[in-house]
Protein backbone atom coordinates (compact mmCIF):
# COMPACT_ATOMS: atom_id res chain seq x y z
CA UNK A 1 0.00 0.00 0.00
CA UNK A 2 2.94 2.41 1.22
CA UNK A 3 4.79 1.67 -2.45
CA UNK A 4 1.00 2.83 -4.08
CA UNK A 5 0.86 6.31 -2.16
CA UNK A 6 4.50 7.24 -3.16
CA UNK A 7 3.62 6.59 -6.45
CA UNK A 8 0.97 8.63 -6.66
CA UNK A 9 2.82 11.24 -4.49
CA UNK A 10 5.58 11.07 -7.12
CA UNK A 11 2.96 11.66 -9.97
CA UNK A 12 1.34 14.38 -8.13
CA UNK A 13 4.72 16.09 -7.35
CA UNK A 14 5.43 15.72 -11.29
CA UNK A 15 2.36 17.44 -11.94
CA UNK A 16 2.69 20.35 -9.17
CA UNK A 17 6.78 20.98 -10.67
CA UNK A 18 5.65 21.22 -14.31
CA UNK A 19 2.46 23.48 -13.60
CA UNK A 20 5.03 25.59 -11.76
CA UNK A 21 7.71 26.02 -13.80
CA UNK A 22 5.30 26.72 -17.06
CA UNK A 23 3.50 29.09 -14.51
CA UNK A 24 7.12 30.25 -13.54
CA UNK A 25 7.84 30.72 -17.63
CA UNK A 26 4.44 32.72 -18.23
CA UNK A 27 5.24 35.18 -14.86
CA UNK A 28 8.41 36.15 -16.49
CA UNK A 29 7.24 36.91 -20.20
CA UNK A 30 4.85 38.71 -18.37
CA UNK A 31 6.98 40.90 -16.62
CA UNK A 32 10.02 41.11 -19.50
CA UNK A 33 7.02 42.42 -22.19
CA UNK A 34 5.69 44.88 -19.54
CA UNK A 35 9.57 46.23 -18.49
CA UNK A 36 9.83 45.85 -22.52
CA UNK A 37 7.40 48.04 -23.07
CA UNK A 38 7.19 50.42 -19.81
CA UNK A 39 10.93 51.57 -20.60
CA UNK A 40 11.57 51.13 -24.38
CA UNK A 41 8.33 52.51 -25.76
CA UNK A 42 7.11 54.45 -22.73
CA UNK A 43 3.62 52.77 -22.68
CA UNK A 44 2.70 50.17 -19.99
CA UNK A 45 -0.38 47.28 -19.72
CA UNK A 46 -2.78 47.62 -16.95
CA UNK A 47 -2.57 43.92 -15.97
CA UNK A 48 0.66 42.46 -15.95
CA UNK A 49 1.29 43.32 -12.19
CA UNK A 50 -2.02 41.66 -10.85
CA UNK A 51 -1.40 38.70 -13.32
CA UNK A 52 2.43 37.84 -12.09
CA UNK A 53 1.31 38.47 -8.73
CA UNK A 54 -1.97 36.08 -8.72
CA UNK A 55 0.27 33.33 -10.89
CA UNK A 56 3.15 33.50 -7.97
CA UNK A 57 0.73 32.40 -5.24
CA UNK A 58 -0.02 29.63 -7.28
CA UNK A 59 3.86 28.50 -7.83
CA UNK A 60 4.39 29.20 -4.17
CA UNK A 61 1.45 26.63 -3.17
CA UNK A 62 2.39 24.45 -5.99
CA UNK A 63 6.56 24.15 -4.75
CA UNK A 64 5.39 23.82 -1.02
CA UNK A 65 4.16 20.28 -1.67
CA UNK A 66 7.53 19.48 -3.52
CA UNK A 67 9.39 20.62 -0.19
CA UNK A 68 7.33 18.57 1.75
CA UNK A 69 7.55 15.79 -0.21
CA UNK A 70 11.15 16.43 -0.38
CA UNK A 71 11.68 16.89 3.41
CA UNK A 72 13.37 20.51 2.78
CA UNK A 73 11.08 22.70 5.44
CA UNK A 74 13.05 23.58 8.29
CA UNK A 75 12.86 20.92 10.98
CA UNK A 76 15.50 20.93 14.51
CA UNK A 77 17.53 17.76 14.62
CA UNK A 78 19.49 18.69 17.59
CA UNK A 79 17.82 16.57 20.27
CA UNK A 80 17.34 13.75 17.77
CA UNK A 81 20.45 12.46 19.53
CA UNK A 82 18.74 12.21 23.20
CA UNK A 83 15.59 10.17 21.12
CA UNK A 84 16.10 6.23 20.84
CA UNK A 85 16.27 5.56 17.12
CA UNK A 86 13.31 2.97 16.95
CA UNK A 87 11.35 6.21 18.43
CA UNK A 88 12.23 8.60 15.72
CA UNK A 89 10.35 7.21 13.22
CA UNK A 90 7.35 7.54 15.58
CA UNK A 91 7.55 10.87 16.78
CA UNK A 92 8.20 11.94 13.34
CA UNK A 93 4.60 10.53 12.21
CA UNK A 94 3.31 11.88 15.35
CA UNK A 95 4.05 15.95 14.70
CA UNK A 96 3.42 15.40 10.70
CA UNK A 97 -0.09 13.93 11.81
CA UNK A 98 -0.54 17.40 13.48
CA UNK A 99 0.63 19.12 10.66
CA UNK A 100 -1.86 17.14 8.53
CA UNK A 101 -4.51 18.34 10.84
CA UNK A 102 -3.29 21.75 10.77
CA UNK A 103 -3.05 21.54 6.77
CA UNK A 104 -6.78 20.07 6.45
CA UNK A 105 -7.74 23.43 8.77
CA UNK A 106 -5.99 25.39 6.18
CA UNK A 107 -7.52 23.61 3.26
CA UNK A 108 -11.16 23.82 4.68
CA UNK A 109 -10.94 27.57 5.47
CA UNK A 110 -9.36 27.83 1.84
CA UNK A 111 -12.07 26.23 0.31
CA UNK A 112 -14.25 28.59 2.53
CA UNK A 113 -12.75 31.36 1.02
CA UNK A 114 -12.33 30.15 -2.26
CA UNK A 115 -16.41 30.74 -2.33
CA UNK A 116 -16.27 33.80 -0.75
CA UNK A 117 -14.53 35.31 -3.93
CA UNK A 118 -17.03 33.70 -6.16
CA UNK A 119 -18.67 36.99 -5.72
CA UNK A 120 -15.76 39.60 -6.34
CA UNK A 121 -13.80 39.89 -9.35
CA UNK A 122 -10.16 41.26 -9.79
CA UNK A 123 -9.65 44.90 -11.21
CA UNK A 124 -7.96 44.47 -14.08
CA UNK A 125 -8.29 40.85 -15.26
CA UNK A 126 -12.08 40.31 -14.54
CA UNK A 127 -10.87 37.05 -13.24
CA UNK A 128 -13.42 35.66 -10.30
CA UNK A 129 -11.03 36.00 -7.03
CA UNK A 130 -12.57 32.26 -6.56
CA UNK A 131 -9.61 30.84 -9.00
CA UNK A 132 -6.95 33.00 -7.36
CA UNK A 133 -8.14 31.91 -3.66
CA UNK A 134 -8.03 28.41 -5.11
CA UNK A 135 -4.64 28.33 -4.72
CA UNK A 136 -4.47 28.17 -0.99
CA UNK A 137 -6.85 24.66 -0.77
CA UNK A 138 -5.26 23.16 -3.54
CA UNK A 139 -1.56 23.62 -2.34
CA UNK A 140 -2.28 22.58 1.29
CA UNK A 141 -4.61 19.70 0.14
CA UNK A 142 -0.67 18.63 -2.11
CA UNK A 143 0.97 19.43 1.36
CA UNK A 144 -1.46 17.21 3.16
CA UNK A 145 -1.27 14.34 0.80
CA UNK A 146 2.39 14.40 0.62
CA UNK A 147 2.55 14.71 4.50
CA UNK A 148 0.34 11.80 4.97
CA UNK A 149 2.59 9.59 2.87
CA UNK A 150 5.29 10.89 5.02
CA UNK A 151 3.93 10.04 8.26
CA UNK A 152 3.00 6.49 6.76
CA UNK A 153 6.57 5.56 5.48
CA UNK A 154 7.90 6.73 8.93
CA UNK A 155 5.51 4.06 11.07
CA UNK A 156 6.04 1.39 8.13
CA UNK A 157 9.79 1.63 7.74
CA UNK A 158 12.93 2.78 9.96
CA UNK A 159 13.45 6.49 9.97
CA UNK A 160 15.97 7.51 6.79
CA UNK A 161 18.41 9.74 8.32
CA UNK A 162 19.53 12.06 5.06
CA UNK A 163 22.42 14.44 7.21
CA UNK A 164 22.22 17.71 6.66
CA UNK A 165 19.61 19.98 4.83
CA UNK A 166 20.19 20.56 1.53
CA UNK A 167 17.69 21.88 -0.88
CA UNK A 168 17.10 18.90 -3.53
CA UNK A 169 14.05 19.95 -4.93
CA UNK A 170 13.25 21.23 -7.95
CA UNK A 171 10.60 23.41 -9.00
Amino acid sequence: MLNVLERIANALASIASAVARVLLIIIAAVLFTQVLLRYGFGFSLPWPEEVSRYLMIWVVMLAGSLLVKDEQLVRVDFFDVFWPTWLIGYRNAFFRLLLVCLLAVLVWKGLDNSLFGLRRQSVTIGLSFFWIYLAVPVGAGLMMFQMLVLAFRDILRDPVDKGPSILKSEI
